[in-house]
């Protein structure tokens, strides 16, 4: 299996593990902007819009998180096969 076809299948893997255990701080803002009747929490509509983007900016992060890391492995992956011939 080629490097690129694995690195896509571990991104698509952890994504979908990543989707299923989401923080709980992001459900329980998504559940005080929905206006839910059980939070004691009640959000000023001037502040819901920035509230949101700042969700929606988390979540990008972390997937930028991820994929840098995975990213990073694989080339310290190669790389200790280039150090390890350099030693030699």
């Amino acid at each position: 299996m080629p490097i690129d076809q694995l690195t896509s299948t571990a991104i698509n893997a952890v994504s979908s593990l990543a989707q299923r255990y989401a923080p709980e701080p992001i459900a329980n803002f998504a559940s005080a902007l929905t206006g839910n009747s059980n939070n004691l929490v009640d959000v000023s509509p001037e502040y819901r819009n920035l509230i949101e983007q700042q969700i929606q900016t988390q979540a990008e992060l972390q997937q930028v998180s991820l994929y840098s890391n995975l990213e990073r492995s694989e080339h310290e992956t190669r790389m200790a096969a280039v150090r390890n011939i350099r030693l030699s």
